[in-house]
């Protein structure tokens, strides 16, 4: 009785009770479900009584832990981008390594998560073409902090004098795009050549870093380029 008391006034006074391991299990499951309705409708196609006939939960349960289909959305992003930001805990990332080893190990990583996030993808893809305020707000939380964390590499890559002085908002669109464009295209890819496309961590890490440090050209200089500010 007493217990029944202490989350009465919990709720009445605005907090919600300590989340039950029953609540946390629900919540998980519900968000899984999201995912995989989200990638393949869409924010604007899905419907929480659809992610709630997946989950097997009824459709109340949803508004529980949710407010709206927003805030389960931003939801299934936040938890998929924590995944995503463990790239950086690695403790390559605070050793005297070389960039060069550093920015390796991030493609190596960003591909494993590639290999591990097929419906992120696909709901990223999404997101993209509509640009909307979601857009926004995976930019202010997530991109951003990502984005400087390369640029820094590569400014640290500068002044070890391992790398060439260019643009960061050129090179790291053309780094993270030449990943996940290649999962984007792989099934035209595919279609087109009649062969496997090799997108394995070990194969297409290899590639992926050989192609970013040295280029194709057998010499070099063969293309002119106006170095960039490295801001």
């Amino acid at each position: 009785m007493a217990s029944r008391t202490i989350k009465r006034k919990q709720v009445l006074s605005g907090r919600r009770p300590k989340a039950s391991a029953r609540d946390i299990d629900t919540r998980a499951a519900v968000l899984k479900a999201a995912r995989t309705v989200f990638a393949r409708r869409g924010f604007e196609g899905a419907s929480t009584r659809e992610v709630a006939e997946i989950a097997a939960v009824n459709n109340a349960m949803i508004y529980y832990h949710f407010k709206d289909k927003n805030e389960l959305y931003r939801a299934v992003l936040a938890d998929s981008f924590k995944a995503f930001d463990r790239i950086w805990e690695h403790s390559i990332f605070s050793s005297t390594a070389t960039v060069k080893k550093k920015i390796q190990k991030y493609v190596e990583e960003f591909i494993r998560f590639q290999h591990a996030n097929e419906e992120l993808r696909r709901i990223m893809s999404m997101e993209f073409a509509a640009c909307s305020e979601n857009y926004k707000w995976l930019a202010d939380n997530y991109f951003s902090q990502n984005y400087e964390r390369l640029a820094n590499l590569l400014r640290e890559g500068v002044r070890s004098g391992e790398l060439k002085k260019h643009d960061p908002s050129l090179v790291i669109p053309s780094l993270v795009g030449m990943i996940i464009h290649s999962f984007i295209m792989r099934p035209i890819a595919e279609y087109v050549t009649g062969k496997k496309l090799d997108l394995t961590v070990t194969r297409f890490s290899t590639f992926v870093t050989a192609l970013f440090f040295e280029g194709l050209c057998c010499e070099k200089g063969t293309i002119p380029f106006r170095q960039g500010a490295s801001s």
